[in-house]
């Protein structure tokens, strides 16, 4: 049997027919309302209306309570000698009908609750589009926003890095960083530390985004600061302790950040250059015409990552005319070979087409697909002229 309905009414047709309207009416418990009865009066909480249709009139009126957006369903009802009426007025938008609901009132019963059912899950969807719609326009200025912070974060970025290429007591310094995002996890520096003297170093930070971005900053300052106070204390710059002090500094900040690093320094009135390599890899190339080409090999720890990291410095003496080319790991991403073997045996052969043409080499990645990588790509190249 029909159980009472809450929050419904029950309009009456113009001409009311009480075999029609009766029983329904007296088992939700409600009292018809007049077909004059106006819609703004209607009280919020509803959310069924019974609308009777008894003469064409009536149609008329039923649009005034079609206007959307409603929260109650409308069902009409007619007899079944009016049933033509039924196509206009599921035209004009009723939710659904019921012919002569007295004769069977578990069918009413079912078609109203459907009804009510069927119209509360549209309104929620239709709020549920409405809140999808705002958390959309509040995400997209989130992220316009975002993307200013990444484009400032990247200008900054780049007004940091050196001047390339750039000479220095017949020194050829030069350098390329893409980015796989706005900002960059690689970094690439060189400044002279005396007149005789130029430290230089790639780093690839751990990570990706702001907070990789924000520790190339920092690791600036802290290798700058470092040969600034040794310079202060006329002290000899050695390659494993600049890695020890940023070791420390890193873990001190507690970002939970460390980095890969190949740091050297070059001493160009003796050509010999002592290098300490902080876990980095691939190793860097060396090629010269009386040794030909090689990998720099000698790896020590990461940089931030254990509080009793060592650091362990090597030397050589270079050729006048020498080439050493550098890179982040994100090149074998751009490497077509399979294999790590492969790809290592490949960018020797890379390193030794194109030493001394840093643009051409540049090319030749950017060719490969180096700006589609999904990696950060570096290259830095030193030469002797």
């Amino acid at each position: 049997m029909l159980t009472i309905l809450m929050d419904s009414v029950y309009i009456s047709g113009s001409q009311p027919s009480v075999a029609l309207s009766s029983e329904l009416c007296k088992t939700l418990e409600i009292d018809p309302l007049p077909a004059t009865y106006p819609v703004a009066y209607l009280p919020k909480e509803t959310e069924l209306v019974i609308y009777e249709l008894t003469h064409l009139d009536d149609l008329f009126r039923l649009e005034s309570w079609l206007v959307e957006p409603r929260n109650y369903a409308l069902v009409v009802v007619v007899s079944i000698a009016l049933s033509e009426l039924l196509i206009k007025a599921m035209e004009a938008g009723a939710d659904d009908y019921i012919v002569d609901p007295n004769q069977n009132i578990q069918l009413a019963d079912l078609v109203l609750r459907r009804a009510i059912t069927r119209k509360q899950a549209l309104v929620q969807s239709v709020l549920n589009t409405l809140e999808l719609e705002q958390r959309n326009v509040a995400l997209g200025a989130r992220l316009e926003l975002l993307k200013q912070d990444q484009k400032a974060g990247r200008y900054v970025q780049q007004k940091i890095l050196p001047e390339t290429p750039w000479v220095y007591n017949n020194q050829v310094l030069t350098h390329y960083i893409c980015p796989s995002l706005y900002l960059s996890g690689d970094v690439v520096d060189y400044f002279p530390v005396s007149d005789d003297q130029v430290m230089f170093y790639l780093a690839d930070v751990s990570g990706h985004g702001a907070s990789s971005a924000f520790i190339t900053i920092l690791l600036k300052v802290y290798i700058r600061r470092y040969a600034k106070k040794a310079l202060e204390r006329n002290s000899a710059i050695n390659p494993a302790d600049v890695l020890s002090y940023i070791n420390n500094e890193l873990l001190e900040t507690g970002l939970g950040k460390h980095l890969t690093i190949f740091l050297g320094l070059l001493d160009t009135k003796n050509n010999k250059l002592r290098y300490c390599n902080g876990a980095h890899f691939p190793y860097p190339v060396l090629f010269d015409e009386q040794d030909g080409a090689r990998y720099l090999e000698g790896k020590s720890m990461p940089v931030g990552l254990f509080s009793d990291a060592a650091y362990e410095e090597f030397e050589l003496l270079l050729h006048p005319r020498y080439h050493l080319t550098l890179f982040s790991d994100g090149i074998f991403e751009v490497i077509n070979e399979t294999s790590l073997a492969d790809k290592e045996k490949r960018l020797l052969e890379i390193a030794v087409q194109f030493a001394g043409q840093h643009d051409a080499m540049v090319e030749y990645f950017t060719q490969l697909g180096m700006h589609d990588a999904p990696d950060d790509v570096s290259l830095l190249a030193v030469s002797g002229s």
